[in-house]
């Protein structure tokens, strides 16, 4: 499920992943020596919910720039959710201030929870865009996919009733004694969660069998990621509801857990390019070229900018037999076309699978009566 794991080699990851590691010791010793409500609780949550969430969240808001930031469909994803993961983690060291120098466990409803609910909205934006950017908005095209979209908010609402409200809840929600902004707060927390929920189900399920590529594994465990979180949510719901929840015990891991993999997720999607002043010049290349075949190649290119941003040029100029000059405003083919055709799709599929072949078999169709058959590829017709 997981395929390749190649992204561990980059240097976020790897203090992500490090990071991760010295959470688990320092929580093991916490959790087996009965610490509930001490400092080592408190720092324990400060860093593994605070702290490594930032550092995720800021190295994923400055990896979209890579895609075009919020130019383009990848980028407005990689934004969003690293800015989901980066409100999560201020709410945390927010929360942090509260238990260390305030000396509340539980400080809820607060300002944290304030920070908190932004995520709910970014995460949802984030993967609307990146369900275009891997496949899933061509499959609601189709009959299946507009029964998906109406089906699945439905379900996402009934799974998130019996898990929030009948056995989180005890059957319902206890306004008695609540003030205006713990019912708000009681009360958005499960509709983000159905949003997530739904645009998760909604996303996978459209585009499994359409992605892959490069990226398959990073957007699997961001997807896992994110389903941690959901059951996350419900278990601390019951816990609370119980008085049992303590700041940094089990549950807690589970957030941590789940905040690594998202935040580990979007920052895998990280792709050696070309240097940034080729990548302007190319982002700003607006070519006069007249062939068909030229027109054809240009078309595929600015198809792909539009859901992966810059990256589309600089996987374009790898091909051999492009010429790309954004000096003299021009763009040209050499050699076998069919030959260059298909090593430009290979570069795009090899990035996001089927996904990114579907981009470019429709650019294809505007220019199918332009240019001689032999010239096209059969994966293009």
């Amino acid at each position: 499920m997981l395929g390749n794991l190649s992204f561990l080699k980059q240097r976020t990851i790897q203090i992500l992943v490090f990071g991760y590691a010295l959470f688990l010791l320092y929580w093991i010793w916490v959790y087996t020596t009965g610490q509930v409500g001490t400092t080592h609780n408190y720092i324990l949550s400060i860093f593994s919910s605070g702290i490594l969430p930032v550092f995720g969240g800021i190295s994923g808001i400055l990896l979209s720039r890579k895609w075009g930031f919020l130019s383009s469909a990848l980028g407005k994803a990689i934004f969003f959710l690293s800015a989901g993961v980066l409100a999560y983690g201020l709410a945390s060291l927010i929360w942090g201030y509260y238990n260390l120098i305030l000396a509340v466990d539980t400080p809820y409803p607060s300002l944290a929870d304030a920070i908190y609910i932004l995520s709910y909205p970014f995460w949802a934006i984030g993967l609307i865009n990146l369900g275009k950017g891997i496949g899933a908005g061509y499959k609601l095209r189709t009959l299946q996919g507009k029964i998906a979209l109406v089906l699945t908010p439905i379900v996402g609402a009934v799974i998130t009733y019996l898990i929030f409200i009948l056995f989180a809840q005890g059957g319902g929600f206890s306004f008695e004694d609540s003030g205006i902004i713990k019912i708000f707060f009681d009360i958005f927390y499960p509709l983000g969660d159905t949003i997530l929920i739904t645009a998760l189900g909604l996303i996978y399920g459209l585009s499994y069998k359409a992605f892959g590529g490069r990226f398959k594994s990073a957007i699997n465990i961001l997807f896992i990621g994110f389903l941690i979180t959901y059951f996350a949510d419900a278990i601390f719901s019951y816990t609370t509801t119980q008085g049992t929840y303590y700041t940094s015990d089990w549950v807690d891991t589970l957030f941590v857990t789940s905040m690594f993999l998202i935040a580990m997720g979007v920052n895998a999607m990280d792709i050696q390019g070309i240097s940034s002043r080729v990548r302007s010049e190319l982002v700003m290349f607006a070519p006069r070229a007249n062939e068909a075949i030229n027109n054809l190649v240009l078309e595929i290119i600015q198809r792909q900018v539009h859901i992966i941003g810059p990256v589309a040029w600089d996987e374009a100029v790898k091909v051999q037999g492009i010429t790309i000059d954004a000096q003299k405003n021009s763009i040209s083919v050499t050699g076998d076309p069919k030959v260059v055709l298909e090593q430009l799709t290979a570069k795009y599929e090899e990035l996001f699978g089927n996904a990114s072949l579907q981009i470019c078999k429709e650019a294809t169709r505007k220019f199918i009566s332009q240019v001689p058959q032999e010239q096209i590829p059969e994966a293009l017709r």
